[in-house]
């Protein structure tokens, strides 16, 4: 048991500091990769040449995707929808999420 609570020490605050931090951030595609938007495209087309090439190699069924962490809904509308049926959004932040509603239209 003393293990387990060293291990966990510090988690709250860790979730805590992240909502914290993701509270400040602007709701835009800019905002979710940390200012850094000159990153979305090279992001967007390897993601999409790597799940090409699993799906090639291997059998992958795109029945389904879970996006975790899913901000406004940048990589479920450039890439996850591209590629699969049905696409569930996982966010702590309400205000990502309701801005992803209206970014995925």
């Amino acid at each position: 048991m003393a293990s387990t609570n060293k291990v966990f020490k510090g988690t709250a605050t860790w979730y805590e500091d992240a909502d914290t931090y993701w509270k400040s951030v602007p709701s835009s595609v800019d905002g979710m990769l940390g200012g850094l938007q000159v990153v979305h495209t090279p992001d967007i087309r390897d993601s999409l040449l790597f799940l090409t090439k699993l799906q090639t190699n291997h059998t992958l069924r795109t029945n389904y995707a879970c996006d975790c962490g899913a901000g406004i809904g940048r990589v479920s509308k450039h890439f996850l929808l591209r590629r699969f049926n049905t696409v569930d959004l996982v966010e702590q932040n309400g205000e990502f999420l309701r801005e992803a509603a209206e970014y995925l239209q």
